[in-house]
């Protein structure tokens, strides 16, 4: 959740947990989602993997995170830590050039961000993060950040991968409604961190034919 240079703030929210564990290098890779419609989405449970076993299975991935996270990348705390996670993402399999500045907590990252000329905006895409301010709803004072893996049509929903969280070793990948109605408790992001990418534009076109319409 933090930075290096930024305090780390626990919290009792129901699904952060703190642990250190070891953590793989992986390739970029074009995840095959099934599509889904935004009624089925809705209806189907949030979670779609848990723990680094299971989003190792079928279409998921963890990245190899589980493999590296006693590295820190960006200057975050390693472990099981959500900005170190997407940091490790944005950076090896988006190859996006390490920031020259302080991102902050998880939380903070799109207000650092866009004020150095990253576009930062409400449309998600693949490869984009995630961001979720401090305390919005079901999360701590530190925010949250996490990779959008998927995009429904219409934007509709998301399918994020993300550390920190309770599920099994803190790791998991979950569907966000649009509407927070739909959602089991994780509701939809407060921005979206588009960083320049050489790579996330064809994964998003590689992908999107099996999510939009």
């Amino acid at each position: 959740m933090s930075s290096a240079g930024v305090a780390v703030v626990t919290s009792t929210v129901r699904r952060f947990r703190w642990s250190n564990l070891a953590l793989a290098l992986a390739a970029p890779v074009v995840l095959a989602l099934a599509p889904l419609s935004t009624a089925s989405a809705a209806s189907a449970p949030s979670t779609l993997c848990s723990g680094y076993q299971g989003c190792t299975i079928g279409n998921f991935t963890t990245h190899g995170y589980q493999n590296v996270s006693d590295r820190s990348y960006w200057t975050m705390y390693a472990g099981d830590n959500c900005t170190n996670y997407v940091a490790y993402v944005e950076s090896t399999t988006y190859r996006v050039t390490a920031p020259n500045y302080d991102l902050g907590n998880g939380g903070q990252w799109a207000s650092a961000a866009s004020a150095h000329g990253v576009v930062v905006n409400d449309v998600p895409s693949v490869g984009a993060v995630a961001v979720w301010t401090g305390y919005s709803p079901g999360m701590s004072s530190s925010g949250h950040v996490a990779v959008v893996e998927a995009v429904g049509p219409r934007d509709s929903y998301v399918v994020v991968s993300q550390q920190h969280m309770i599920d099994a070793d803190g790791y998991d990948w979950v569907r966000i409604m649009r509407s927070s109605a739909a959602n089991e408790w994780e509701n939809w992001p407060s921005g979206f961190i588009h960083f320049p990418s050489p790579v996330a534009t064809t994964l998003e076109d590689a992908r999107s034919h099996l999510q939009r319409p």
